[in-house]
């Protein structure tokens, strides 16, 4: 079976993807990566053939970065709000994945034309997926990449895309599609059928330095807010949070990326360890407790690794994984300004929550893997053969 998987340009569209592209190839399928951006290099980092399938195209003028810091985190926050209170991706949203998908539907039609896939699996918002699929009439994969199922969503998302069908003079119709859950049920919301599938927490591969390798002298809190805040936002909102955490007998290990501007945080006390990239799992297994923005991939990550978690929900579906996760007794959800030294000593001694989430991974672990999942998608493109 041949199998394309793609992708929309960003890391938090590829990385869920890894697992049933692993799983895949050790089926023995053929596979192959369509993305841009830095998905491009980060897919081939992960050992897969990766076609870049719009190299000049320029995605920043679809999300551009207007006003300051301070406005451009309102505005996040309130699309958060707005996407926790409909429980649905924003009309927005769809709007601008149409455009990244016109951006990219030229590379990607060329490559499923020559190659041939039997299968095609797109993260959700790849647009230009779903008419390739339609076209050479094979079985589209929608894989998700948050705890948020839509049903409605290709539906929603067919009249932004209606143009690059009829640009490409294929029907503006939908394929035939199946979608596959990527967290169990207690960690979903919303409405949808699918496939739940194990995930396979990635964020990249790299060398584990030397200080993670050596035992810990204290407890240890891992503080990230993932690649988008510190992006658009600034990482300002964790000032206070930095505050409280100088007053606690604990290590914490800023991990903002290779790149933030700290000069928003002020000082920072001694037992704060600021990092550049670090990958996330293994520095998980060595910590007490993660504090994070409440993104889909950071929240299952530190889920399978049983760490206590504190979520600062800043946009997108931050509030509803944050809802979730006190939901299911994994962790805490609170504002950045409701952190201090009473919440940060929950976090790291609370015993009962060190319990449950440590029990919750026998949930997670529970599910059928993509190893299974990827047997079920081949006796779909058998069907359609």
């Amino acid at each position: 079976m041949r199998v394309l998987f793609a992708v929309s340009p960003g890391l938090d569209h590829l990385y869920p993807l890894a697992g049933l592209a692993w799983a895949a190839r050790v089926a023995g399928h053929e596979v192959v990566f369509a993305t841009s951006g830095p998905s491009t290099r980060a897919a081939a980092h992960a050992g897969f053939t990766v076609r870049d399938v719009s190299p000049d195209a320029d995605f920043s003028h679809i999300f551009p970065r207007v006003g300051t810091r301070a406005e451009r985190a309102v505005a996040m926050r309130e699309r958060g709000l707005a996407i926790a209170e409909t429980g649905e991706t924003p009309d927005i949203i769809l709007q601008k994945f149409a455009q990244v998908s016109e951006l990219m539907a030229d590379g990607l039609m060329a490559l499923a034309r020559s190659w041939q896939p039997d299968l095609i699996v797109y993260s959700r918002l790849q647009g230009a997926a779903l008419v390739a699929a339609r076209a050479l009439e094979v079985p589209a994969v929608e894989h998700g990449f948050s705890f948020l199922r839509e049903g409605s969503m290709p539906r929603r998302f067919l009249p932004f895309l209606t143009p690059l069908f009829e640009r490409l003079g294929v029907p503006a119709e939908l394929p035939s599609i199946t979608s596959v859950h990527f967290a169990p049920e207690p960690m979903m919301h919303g409405e949808g059928e699918g496939l739940t599938m194990r995930s396979v927490p990635f964020h990249g591969g790299g060398g584990v330095p030397d200080w993670l390798a050596e035992p810990k002298p204290r407890p240890r809190v891992c503080v990230t807010l993932g690649t988008t805040v510190p992006h658009v936002a600034g990482v300002g909102s964790l000032r206070g949070v930095l505050a409280a955490a100088g007053t606690v007998d604990a290590e914490f290990v800023l991990a903002l990326g290779d790149d933030p501007d700290l000069d928003e945080l002020g000082p920072l006390a001694e037992n704060i360890r600021v990092v550049g990239w670090t990958p996330l799992s293994p520095l998980l297994a060595t910590c007490d407790g993660i504090i994070h923005h409440g993104g889909a991939g950071t929240t299952l990550a530190s889920a399978h690794a049983g760490v206590p978690q504190l979520t600062l929900p800043h946009g997108a579906d931050n509030w509803i994984n944050a809802r979730m996760v006190e939901r299911c007794g994994i962790g805490l959800n609170r504002d950045p300004d409701q952190v201090d030294a009473e919440v940060l000593d929950l976090l790291i001694h609370d015993g009962a929550l060190r319990k449950s989430a440590r029990a919750f991974v026998e949930q997670l672990t529970a599910v059928p893997g993509p190893d299974l999942v990827i047997g079920r998608l081949a006796e779909l493109a058998g069907a359609r053969r």
